[in-house]
């Protein structure tokens, strides 16, 4: 599921790459950002990010290996399981997830190369929620019974779960450095 997520993802970045120009002038002013210019290739440098441009195509990488996009799909993902699966178990991890994804959703917003707003990406998760839930009920059995409800538990709710702080600070560390948020390296 995690997986399928963020292919739709980097379907969607992709897409909003062609669609909206970046301002490199306003992007080299920002702090600590270098913008380096080879005929149609642009490499945008901040934080341990670079992100690669070659006309329509993008990519992002982040050096250290802590991609903020690879980790707000993953909460968001769990999150999902969590509410629409199991509502009544994993309180303190839900919390955790929805604390991450709040502060991740802002800086996302702060440091993104592209206008990008909190409600944008609230509205992003909502709908990702909406379809999850339209999915569940079309599986036609409990939400609790479903396969792909089980293997996210064991795959997911329960090693996070079972290690709450130690994964909280990780989530936390993905933040620390402003930076553009991108998808890879993706764990």
């Amino acid at each position: 599921m995690a997986r399928l997520i963020i292919a739709c993802l980097i379907l969607l970045l992709a897409d909003a790459a062609a669609a909206q120009p970046l301002d490199l002038d306003a992007i080299a002013k920002q702090p600590g950002t270098e913008v380096i210019r080879r005929g149609d290739v642009v490499e945008i440098k901040r934080g341990g990010v670079t992100v690669t441009i070659d006309k329509d195509k993008e990519l992002g990488v982040d050096s250290s290996g802590k991609a903020v996009l690879c980790y707000w799909n993953l909460a968001i993902a769990a999150k999902m399981t969590a509410d629409l699966c199991y509502p009544d178990e994993f309180p303190q991890l839900r919390a955790m997830l929805d604390d991450y994804i709040a502060a991740a959703n802002t800086f996302i917003a702060a440091n993104s190369l592209r206008p990008t707003t909190k409600a944008q990406l609230e509205a992003n998760i909502a709908g990702r929620m909406a379809k999850g839930a339209a999915g569940i009920k079309a599986a036609g059995v409990p939400p609790a019974q479903n396969r792909v409800c089980q293997e996210r538990r064991e795959d997911d709710l329960l090693p996070l779960n079972s290690e709450l702080e130690k994964y909280r600070r990780e989530f936390q560390e993905t933040l620390k450095v402003p930076r553009p948020p991108v998808l890879n390296p993706c764990i």
